[in-house]
């Protein structure tokens, strides 16, 4: 399993918000591409980087700290956040991400997939699903899509994209564990890549996600309040 430290950009800065909401949470630094860089030297292997002006309000003036960041470091980084445009995606890989994640586009519209993996390479995209309690919500987590994360996966686990990010919103930025059994289910029901974000809170809880077969998991707030290394952290999912 693959431990994944987070960036997430507000207004040039990198933040850690709870659920999502504008005003929470904490400022980490004014610099993300410093944190880019100390991600780096602590052992990380691949990054996330989230436009969270982008996600939450539809537009963003964080493109050029991304570019930055993706210019800055030697490894790689998966980018999200208010992706919903095939132009969007290919200017992102075109910078240098090595991922994008799609969450609203393709809740909106699951036919417009296999677009997106002809625009970028279906290698490089990886499909969000963004939930409160399994059930998947959209546009910056404010709107409900009215299917299950399990359900939402039938319906277009046959196309060809790189992985799942599922993301507990529920949990999310607020230390307060994982939800075990949702991403139990959602393991079962299909055979492309989990990477999990949202409530990871001690050790225990990534020994949990290794246990249950998750490919990755996304680090933030326990991280930048130093509940554990990363060093920890990579240590755990190594088993």
């Amino acid at each position: 399993m693959l431990v994944i430290p987070s960036i997430d950009i507000m207004g040039g800065k990198c933040v850690k918000l709870v659920g999502g909401r504008p005003g929470t949470g904490i400022e980490v630094s004014p610099n993300p591409v410093e944190v880019a860089r100390y991600w780096v030297e602590q052992g990380a292997e691949l990054l996330h980087v989230v436009d969270l002006d982008a996600a939450i309000y539809g537009r963003s003036n964080n493109l050029d700290v991304i570019a930055e960041v993706l210019r800055s470091v030697e490894i790689p980084v998966q980018v999200g956040g208010g992706i919903r445009s095939k132009s969007r995606a290919r200017k992102l890989v075109e910078l240098g991400a090595e991922r994008v994640v799609v969450g609203t586009a393709v809740a909106e519209n699951p036919r417009m997939l296999p677009e997106y993996a002809d625009a970028i390479g279906a290698e490089k995209l990886v499909v969000a699903l963004d939930s409160i309690k399994g059930c998947v919500v959209k546009r910056g987590w404010r709107e409900g899509v009215g299917k299950s994360a399990v359900d939402f996966v039938k319906g277009i686990d046959h196309n060809p994209f790189a992985a799942y990010l599922y993301t507990e919103v529920s949990v999310e930025g607020r230390l307060a564990g994982i939800l075990e059994e949702v991403v139990k289910q959602l393991i079962s029901s299909t055979k492309k890549p989990i990477i999990y974000s949202g409530g990871v809170s001690s050790l225990s809880d990534l020994e949990k996600l290794r246990d249950v077969g998750v490919w990755g998991v996304i680090v933030g707030m326990a991280l930048y309040k130093g509940l554990f290394s990363l060093a920890e952290a990579v240590e755990v999912a190594r088993g």
